[in-house]
C-alpha cells in the first residue's frame, strides 16, 4: 500500500488528541483514552443514543469507537447498538436504520461484526479497505482527517456530527 494513502499512527493520535479537543469545545461528548505503550491502540469513544425508526421511532443506546487500524494504516469505526431492552441489534437492524439505503448484499461488504481488536469482543466494525482511498482523496485538504473521516460515514448510521466540526475542519486559506 502506498504509504502517501495511508496515516502513520502518529499522525492518527495527533488528529485524535485534536478531535477530542473540538468535541470538548462542542460539548460532544467524545473521549480519548490513550495507551501510553502503543499509541496506535489508542481510541476515540462515545456514548450516544441513535434513533431507529422501524415501526416508528424509538431511541437506541449506542457506543461509538474510532481506532487506528494497524493494518491498513487509517482510522477504523466500530460500534455496537442496543435496543431500548438492552438487547444488541442485529446487523439486519442495523442496515435498516441506516439513512443511506444499500442493498443488503452490498451492505455486509460495508459493515460486518467481528471481534474488536483493542476490546476483544464483538462489535460492528465498517471495513476500512476503501478508507485509505478516501484518506488519500481529503488528507491535504482536511485539517482534521478524523473529523472529515466522520463526515464521510455518519449519514450510513445517522449519527449527529454538529456543525461546529466543520467550522473547526476548515483550513486557514491565507
Amino acid at each position: 500500500m502506498d504509504l502517501d494513502v495511508t496515516l502513520a499512527p502518529e499522525e492518527y493520535l495527533e488528529a485524535a488528541i485534536r478531535f477530542c479537543n473540538i468535541s470538548d469545545t462542542l460539548n460532544d461528548d467524545w473521549k480519548i483514552i490513550i495507551d501510553e505503550e502503543n499509541p496506535h491502540k489508542s481510541y476515540l469513544i462515545k456514548n450516544t443514543f441513535v434513533t431507529q425508526d422501524t415501526n416508528g421511532p424509538k431511541l437506541c443506546k449506542a457506543e461509538l469507537v474510532i481506532f487506528y487500524n494497524l493494518h491498513y494504516g487509517v482510522p477504523a469505526f466500530s460500534f455496537n447498538i442496543w435496543n431500548s431492552s438492552g438487547v444488541l441489534l442485529t446487523l439486519d437492524e442495523i442496515r435498516e436504520m441506516t439513512f443511506v439505503k444499500i442493498k443488503e448484499k452490498d451492505f455486509y461488504t460495508v459493515i460486518t461484526q467481528q471481534e474488536h481488536p483493542l476490546f476483544s469482543r464483538p462489535y460492528f466494525v465498517m471495513h476500512p479497505c476503501h478508507t485509505a482511498e478516501l484518506i488519500h482523496m481529503f488528507k491535504n485538504s482536511s485539517n482534521n482527517i478524523i473529523v472529515t473521516f466522520l463526515g464521510l460515514i455518519t449519514p450510513l448510521l445517522n449519527i449527529n456530527l454538529p456543525m461546529g466540526y466543520g467550522v473547526s475542519d476548515v483550513k486557514d486559506i491565507t
